[in-house]
């Protein structure tokens, strides 16, 4: 087992010990968490990335400042829909507690009040915003394929029907680049594109042809290749060819 892979282990299980662990010691269980993601070259050049122009401030106003009417908590804490500002969000949130700007019995009383149980309390804290992020990071880094989206079929499809081997060789794509020698902060660009291009093969045909685009790009920039490399560029190219 390479490094990578299990410098990302160990983040795993550190937010299992988070969601494992009583309200008495969460704030050094989130610190431990915190530690793992700086100790990984990684996730912490990941992290840098999607928190360079994360407006924080901005976020803080818009999902920490909802009442809902008739509910015991004062407030609730919503989240960002696109999933790198979640992680950005959950991330400096974390940070927060761990520095002590935020109190974490006060949070959880503000956001997460159960009938006064700080277990009950932080077993919804643990679910609704450790649990989220552990998931999104191990889809991102782990998970050689994303379950198929079963939901109503694609409103927008490109002009030909896209089959399996092309997310399969996104996904292999993903697979290889993460496993590839470039700089943490090169892969952590290309395999952005490359989560998003899985999501959007099955989903989104505009933004698909878009992502396609600027993965090109990216090989270009940085000289990877794979075994997979050539079906994906094959596809660009079609894509192109049905466009002009």
């Amino acid at each position: 087992m390479d490094l990578e892979r299990q410098q990302i282990d160990v983040f795993l299980e550190k937010c299992d010990d988070v969601m494992r662990s009583k309200f008495i010691i969460a704030d050094t269980k989130i610190s431990e968490l915190l530690k793992s993601i700086a100790t990984s070259d990684l996730l912490y050049a990941f992290f840098r990335e999607i928190t360079k122009d994360f407006d924080y401030a901005a976020a803080q106003r818009k999902y920490m400042n909802y009442a809902p009417e008739g509910s015991v908590n004062k407030r609730k804490l919503l989240f960002p829909a696109d999933p790198a500002e979640k992680l950005a969000f959950i991330f400096c949130l974390l940070v927060d507690f761990d520095n002590k700007t935020f109190d974490l019995g006060e949070f959880l009383q503000e956001y997460f009040y159960e009938d006064g149980s700080y277990y009950e309390s932080f077993y919804a804290f643990s679910n609704q915003v450790v649990k989220p992020f552990k998931n999104l990071i191990k889809q991102m880094f782990k998970e050689s394929r994303l379950k198929k989206i079963a939901e109503a079929e694609p409103k927008d499809r490109p002009p030909h029907k896209k089959n399996e081997d092309v997310t399969d060789a996104v996904l292999s794509e993903r697979e290889q680049l993460f496993h590839s020698a470039l700089p943490d902060s090169s892969k952590v660009d290309g395999m952005m594109i490359l989560n998003a291009l899985a999501i959007a093969s099955q989903k989104d045909g505009k933004a698909f042809c878009g992502l396609l685009a600027g993965y090109r790009y990216f090989i270009a920039s940085t000289g990877f290749t794979s075994a997979f490399t050539d079906t994906l560029l094959a596809e660009y190219e079609k894509i192109k060819e049905s466009e002009l």
